[in-house]
């Protein structure tokens, strides 16, 4: 007879399948079943969208340093070029003036010292309406100024009339294609005829940039936005083609750029140049990163250097009000505009370190000390003891819960930060349910026959 410390159980065949399960948990391959380990957190921390899909865990045994690597970053700038703000008032050209009010010659000799003092780009917001008969030569004069700049246009106001006109030339080879448009329109600020100004009507206004400005009965045309940071409206509908307004052309220009480049959801977003921007549903956008400056008109007449004020390309929005109107608003509106619109990106890039993978998970290990090991030893024992006595489905439910438990505590360890020897849990639990199996043996062979 074999020795029992049970009417039913073998104290032998308990100590030796406790040697077994013992040796097994101790002589598991650690580096094989790491990778395992790698893998089952990897793909936890993803379904717990602990962390990005690109991204994987580094599992550190406790005192591994974090491997580390470089991570480069690109961050997108707008920046945009200070626009200068000349007000053509009344009371501002007195100063700067001998005689009032201004005529075509009087235009044409400011724009000359705008570009004396450096102005390459330069926009006019104007009535282009002079008092009494105006000789051609002023006029032609002033258009030879203006098409001298490397970029410059001249605002065309205009109206709604019962009986439109022809959209005139100089807008019509502006137009955006009608296949660059999305959306509904009717947003837009319309017009169909052309205000009559002294200045179109000149041959030499031909090779002069125009660009619809100020609309009658167009209050975003006229009167800057309650809200500070909204723009000028940038499109506007001229006998139902979109056409850009002066700001926007004048942006299009200096960057190299014509209708043809833009593309446009209406209400949604413009794109042209590369160069991203959200509009409302008239056209409007942000005003986000624009720069402006006043310059007095007494220094423009002085001849001020611009290039100290506006860096080494000046660009110069000038307003001249029409008669008992004084809008420096509505200048500070186009300024703003075109500077925000004239921005270019700047990618700028950022080196940087981070944990290679992105994720680190700090090891809590299983049984590391003596004390731990010893208690572990002890319930092994117990439940190598008792489990005979256990009715076969109560003890493959009990089998069953430590693998749930495992991966529960796994879950757990996850959401901490931290990590255990999973797989090396589930490895030897596999071996125990492999003595499970063996329900002869483990009740009637090496544990003794039941009585």
């Amino acid at each position: 007879m074999h020795p029992t410390t049970s009417k039913h159980v073998s104290f032998f065949a308990v100590l030796f399948w406790l040697a077994v399960m013992v040796s097994a948990w101790f002589l598991m391959p650690a580096p094989l079943l790491h990778r395992y380990d790698q893998q089952i957190y990897n793909r936890l921390g993803h379904l717990l969208c602990r962390w990005d899909a690109a991204d994987f865990p580094q599992l550190l045994k406790p005192g591994e340093p974090i491997v580390m690597e470089p991570v480069i970053s690109h961050t997108r700038l707008l920046e945009c070029p200070t626009v200068g703000m000349v007000e053509l008032n009344e009371e501002a050209c007195a100063a700067a003036f001998a005689a009032l009010p201004l005529g075509p010659q009087d235009s044409a000799v400011l724009l000359n010292k705008l570009k004396q003092g450096g102005a390459t780009t330069v926009g006019l917001s104007s009535p282009l309406i002079w008092p009494g008969e105006q000789g051609d030569m002023v006029r032609e004069m002033l258009c030879r100024v203006l098409a001298g700049f490397p970029h410059s246009a001249v605002g065309l106001r205009g109206r709604t009339a019962a009986q439109p006109d022809f959209t005139p030339a100089m807008l019509r080879n502006a137009s955006i294609p009608q296949e660059n448009i999305e959306g509904d329109p009717s947003g837009l600020p319309i017009a169909n005829r052309a205000l009559p100004n002294g200045l179109t009507e000149t041959p030499d206004a031909l090779a002069v940039v125009w660009a619809p400005d100020w609309l009658e009965g167009e209050p975003h045309t006229q009167n800057p936005s309650a809200v500070d940071s909204i723009s000028f409206p940038l499109l506007m509908r001229w006998n139902g083609e979109t056409i850009p307004t002066l700001p926007f052309r004048l942006a299009l220009a200096r960057l190299g750029l014509d209708g043809k480049a833009v593309k446009v959801k209406l209400g949604k977003e413009i794109s042209y140049g590369g160069i991203t921007l959200p509009i409302d549903a008239n056209a409007r956008t942000r005003l986000t990163d624009a720069k402006v400056v006043y310059i007095p008109l007494a220094d423009i007449v002085a001849g001020a250097d611009l290039r100290a004020q506006l860096g080494k390309h000046p660009i110069v929005m000038l307003e001249q009000p029409a008669e008992k109107q004084h809008t420096p608003l509505r200048l500070e509106r186009l300024a703003r505009t075109l500077s925000q619109l004239a921005g270019s990106e700047k990618i700028i890039t950022h080196t940087s370190e981070r944990p290679q993978g992105g994720q680190v998970l700090q090891q809590r290990p299983l049984l590391q000390d003596w004390q731990s090991q010893t208690v572990a030893g002890f319930l092994l024992l117990v439940f190598l003891w008792l489990m005979p006595f256990v009715p076969g489905f109560l003890r493959w439910l009990i089998l069953l819960a430590l693998p749930c438990l495992a991966l529960w505590q796994t879950c757990e360890q996850v959401q901490q930060g931290h990590w255990f020897a999973t797989s090396h849990l589930l490895a030897w639990w596999l071996l125990l349910a492999v003595v499970f199996m063996m329900h002869r043996t483990y009740d009637k062979g090496l544990f003794g026959k039941r009585r």
